[in-house]
């Protein structure tokens, strides 16, 4: 996911009605609790999606806690990975960050971060309130580390109007599919019907060929962490495959290197079909912003079993902030409950994501709010949305699963140029895995 600020301001805030919410929902505390907070600082570490949101969510969380002093540090989603690993090797101060189930247990197993269930006892109350696949994505041996910034799923997403005026009823179905209803409207004219966002350094390239895979009902790894795209039947194997052959063999397929880019060139009606991120649907239809606003739907992943990745990216407590002392971590507790938790009742940040950009949500509570349903129905057919949404599961996780996405997304960047073939990146691939793992003690 490339994350761009977004220009969001208290007055659109307040005019959505989030901010009354925020500022009536949670009780103000009195001065004991703001003496007992008080001089306490927070270096909070994020990737830069909505930064100037999250400011103007930490100024109402100083309202609340005037003791509480955070200090925000933000990086690209493409190099977040790698600086959020230096970062916490050379223990630069970082009390709370964004993490995500692909690297919460590289991140635990190095001792960086901190079941946050050890340390507050509400924690566990939320698992009846949140998404499976987003809880699954949380928990580590069996120990909860975070709760939700956001979660989402990755969609297939088509231009509804194209496949209209090539004379195509509905959106594919399988793989096979999209191959035959991207090779008719090339017959027609369109030089390549199927976009891909496709950089090595991109954590969304591993992301989305995970939903992707898991359309046809399978997953990359086994119970035991082993490989399961070395069988060349398997499903992970066939859709690796199909990108391949999508570019080379059959010329249905281009890329782009970010999303910012992909949802420009899907605005231009130059192509037909994309994975992304959900909620790149909100901006694909978005009048202020594409000609083609409206023309985007959402159909179920191609495949045999429909399924799609589901995923949390959550906030997480670090060791260094526990290591600090009781006063720092009762501070970050709060940062987090106001951040993700509710409160009388209320998600009031979850909410403003949602309704002001489209960003998932991992509570349940907010899959009926009036005011989400609303704003979602503007951009996506929500009860395919729904259908999708119920067909979502998280994806199995290993300690060294971050590295060696790093090294996967080279052999399939690779592979898709047609410099190496389908058989030398599957197994390079698995030569990296089975290293890593004997590396880790797997």
């Amino acid at each position: 996911m490339e994350r761009q600020p977004v220009r969001l301001t208290r007055r659109s805030f307040a005019a959505s009605g989030l901010g009354a919410v925020a500022a009536a929902a949670l009780p103000r505390f009195g001065s004991s609790a703001a003496s007992a907070q008080e001089a306490v600082d927070l270096n909070f570490h994020i990737w830069q999606y909505g930064v100037e949101t999250v400011q103007d969510n930490i100024k109402r969380f100083h309202e609340l806690y005037p003791g509480v002093k955070i200090s925000l540090s933000d990086v690209p989603w493409n190099s977040y990975h790698e600086e959020s690993v230096n970062r916490l090797r050379s223990k630069t101060p970082t009390d709370v960050m964004y993490n995500g189930g692909d690297w919460l247990e590289e991140f635990a197993t190095a001792g960086w971060v901190v079941p946050l269930e050890d340390h507050f006892d509400w924690v566990r109350g939320y698992q009846d309130k949140i998404f499976p696949f987003a809880w699954q994505d949380m928990v580590f041996q069996d120990k909860v580390y975070g709760l939700p910034y956001y979660a989402d799923t990755i969609t297939f997403m088509y231009n509804e109007q194209l496949l209209k005026d090539a004379g195509i009823a509905s959106p594919p179905q399988t793989w096979e599919e999209v191959t035959e209803q991207s090779l008719a409207l090339k017959a027609k004219g369109m030089e390549y019907p199927y976009l891909y966002v496709l950089a090595q350094d991109l954590p969304t390239v591993s992301e989305a060929f995970v939903s992707t895979v898991f359309g046809r009902g399978g997953e990359l790894i086994d119970e035991n962490d082993e490989p399961l795209w070395t069988d060349p039947n398997s499903p992970a194997a066939k859709q690796f495959k199909w990108f391949v052959d999508a570019r080379n063999v059959d010329k249905i397929l281009t890329f782009v290197s970010n999303e910012t880019d992909a949802v420009g060139a899907m605005s231009t009606g130059q192509h037909a079909f994309i994975v992304l991120y959900n909620y790149h649907l909100a901006e694909l239809n978005d009048a202020a912003r594409s000609d083609r606003a409206g023309q985007f739907k959402v159909a179920l992943m191609p495949g045999e079993t429909h399924e799609c990745y589901g995923f949390s990216k959550f906030y997480n407590l670090t060791k260094m902030a526990v290591d600090r002392g009781p006063e720092v971590v009762n501070a970050a507790g709060e940062f987090i409950r106001y951040f993700a938790g509710e409160i009388d009742g209320q998600y009031p940040i979850a909410k403003r994501w949602a309704v002001e950009n489209g960003v998932g949500f991992g509570v349940k509570p907010l899959f009926d709010d009036p005011d989400v349903r609303a704003a979602y129905s503007k951009w996506i057919d929500v009860d395919k949305w729904t259908e999708q949404l119920s067909l979502a599961r998280a994806q199995r996780h290993t300690p060294w699963q971050g590295i060696w996405n790093e090294l996967f997304r080279l052999e399939h960047v690779r592979a898709v140029a047609g410099e190496t073939s389908v058989e030398d990146a599957l197994q390079a691939s698995a030569d990296n895995w089975n290293e890593l793992k004997s590396q880790f003690g797997g």
